[in-house]
């Protein structure tokens, strides 16, 4: 017995020995600091999880880094090499500095971690953000006061000489995600270190929310010799003051982030935060990486609320959060080309579609999506228009009014024809993603005699492409901000996402929405625009989906929905605030 006993007694003190060194090992390991974009951090480097090694760039430029493989473990619930992970499935939006990103809301919410603005918003409304206060005195003046102490994620001072240069040097420059207007903001100035005054040369209502909670502060010292802002890639295009710094970027592949532990708001409640390229324009790809523990949140928009339901199934415990998108798929026209740009025609397809059912058809559940207004601003709006001309369906009237136009079948065959007897087959172009509504319109219109052909691309991307290059008849396309501020209604019809709409009587409309002294008066220029919007119908809303955030049950975080969206009525709910330990 007394043999046996010192046999487990040595075997003890070995074992507690391994585990000593282990956890020492571990701990030195996990004291060795990242480094930020800018310093050696670009360079290749070993990760603790298993990875593959493959070239990493931001678009060609950024050095190479070692790629990494997404765990089959729920991420947030473990952790990675010690460190607390959270991984967003959000797709590829461009490299994430505020000239390269994809102008699209995705893309503009991931720059975001990386860069500030001087107030930001929650579920709520403005907050103050790199200014901590400001004034109004007078309809011309906006006076900010800036927070003391904020650096810059390279360690330099960020002062009031960084807010004048940000607008001076947008102001010179087309800023694809925004544009600064000359007109607008007549003089930037710094009276100190810690106060900047800016001067309208008129009043516009919504300043704090169309330009102070949307313009990304760029570093001064990084960007004055930078002539051209779009082909700028090396790594100081990537310093900002926010809570996350850029580490890795391979084109579609994903995103690498970890946290800025100088941030000046509190402490990031992430080490890294990983966004993969599955994104939700692949949602069974999402449901399947949910379900496999390979992310821990994704959303889903409108039509995949089958997917979401199949998730609920599959995960009782899973947490499903929704709210509106502030979105809108419509279907435009190539007001370039006739009859597209008769008034006449557009009503007569208004009057062909079944929006109900289309919805019914395409997402499964009227839960998914709410059907579009004539006026394109959707119901839940807080200027929503309901006093405007409706098209309920009405085979009927859509045929009298081709009729009218000279749009007969001549042949017999079925199809409608140009007046002059040649054969007509309207192109309809959209995304895969919306192929489904594609056909349901295609179905739609076949009982009224008019027969397209349907045109599908891979991306939004190819799709505005090919909209800007005119080679379309007709498409199906989406944007968002729709109802969330009235100055959207500046962009909506301008050629951004479909055929510029040159109605005078609408552009004067606008005019007065944007000069309007109060949100009270442009919300009632708002309505009266959405009048003139649903009697010309420049662009027919089919729907209006609702977001859906589906997250993990062990996933330590809660989203909520930005009032009116992330800026300018971006419906993701990945605000950065929820990724910081507030002070």
């Amino acid at each position: 017995m007394g043999n046996r006993g010192l046999v487990i007694a040595i075997i003890v003190l070995i074992a507690l020995a391994i585990i000593a060194v282990y956890y020492a090992s571990e701990s030195k390991h996990e004291t060795s600091p990242e480094k930020p974009v800018g310093s050696s951090a670009w360079s290749p480097s070993t990760k603790t999880e298993s990875a593959s090694k493959e070239s990493r760039t931001v678009q060609g430029a950024l050095n190479s880094a070692t790629a990494r493989s997404v765990p089959t473990s729920t991420a947030i619930s473990s952790y990675k090499g010690h460190k607390q992970v959270l991984v967003i499935a959000l797709g590829d939006w461009g490299a994430p500095s505020p000239f390269l990103f994809y102008p699209r809301g995705p893309g503009y919410v991931l720059t975001s971690f990386i860069f500030d603005t001087l107030v930001w918003k929650d579920e709520k409304g403005v907050i103050p953000w790199l200014a901590e206060s400001w004034e109004h005195p007078d309809p011309y003046t906006w006076i900010f006061h800036l927070r003391r102490g904020v650096r810059w994620q390279d360690g330099a001072p960020f002062t009031a000489g960084d807010v004048v240069f940000t607008f001076k040097y947008l102001a010179k420059r087309h800023w694809a995600w925004k544009n600064i207007d000359p007109s607008l903001i007549r003089e930037v100035s710094a009276p100190d270190n810690y106060t900047v005054v800016i001067k309208l040369s008129k009043p516009y209502a919504f300043f704090l929310e169309d330009y102070a909670a949307t313009i990304f502060i760029l570093p001064e010292h990084v960007w004055r010799n930078v002539d051209n802002p779009y082909v700028f890639r090396s790594r100081e295009a990537f310093i900002g003051t926010g809570p996350y710094m850029l580490k890795e970027y391979e084109p579609g592949k994903g995103y690498v982030f970890i946290a800025n532990r100088n941030f000046w708001g509190g402490e990031p409640r992430f080490d890294e935060i990983d966004v993969v390229a599955t994104g939700f324009t692949n949602p069974q790809a999402e449901a399947t990486a949910l379900l496999r523990g390979e992310v821990d949140t994704a959303v889903f928009m409108g039509k995949a609320y089958r997917v979401v339901k199949m998730l609920k199934q599959r995960m009782p415990d899973i947490r499903v959060q929704s709210g509106p998108m502030y979105w809108v798929l419509f279907l435009g026209f190539n007001l370039d080309k006739w009859p597209y740009n008769e008034t006449v025609f557009r009503r007569a397809v208004a009057y062909a579609l079944n929006l109900t059912e289309l919805i019914i058809k395409a997402t499964g559940s009227l839960e998914a999506a709410v059907p579009g207004s004539p006026g394109y601003i959707p119901p839940y709006s807080s200027f929503y228009n309901p006093d405007i001309p409706r098209y309920p369906y009405s085979p009927e009237k859509a045929e009298k009014l081709l009729d009218s136009l000279g749009l007969v079948d001549r042949d017999g065959d079925g199809c409608r024809d140009l007046p002059g007897g040649k054969s007509w087959h309207p192109l309809l172009v959209t995304t895969t993603q919306y192929t489904q509504e594609a056909i349901l319109v295609k179905e739609m219109l076949k009982h009224i005699g008019v027969c397209i052909e349907i045109k599908t691309v891979k991306s939004y991307g190819q799709l505005d492409k090919l909209v800007k290059q005119g080679a379309y008849d007709l498409e199906i396309n989406g944007h968002g901000a729709t109802g969330n501020t009235p100055t959207a209604f500046v962009w909506f019809f301008s050629g951004r996402f479909g055929a510029r709409w040159d109605n005078q009587t609408y552009w004067e409309i606008v005019r007065k929405i944007v000069s309007a002294k109060s949100i009270e008066e442009a919300y009632e220029y708002a309505r009266e625009a959405q009048r003139v919007v649903a009697e010309q119908l420049p662009q027919i809303a089919l729907y209006y989906p609702n977001i859906f955030v589906v997250t993990r049950p062990e996933a330590i975080i809660s989203w909520f929905f930005t009032a009116r969206g992330i800026d300018g009525g971006i419906p993701l709910p990945y605000n950065k605030i929820l990724l910081i330990e507030t002070k």
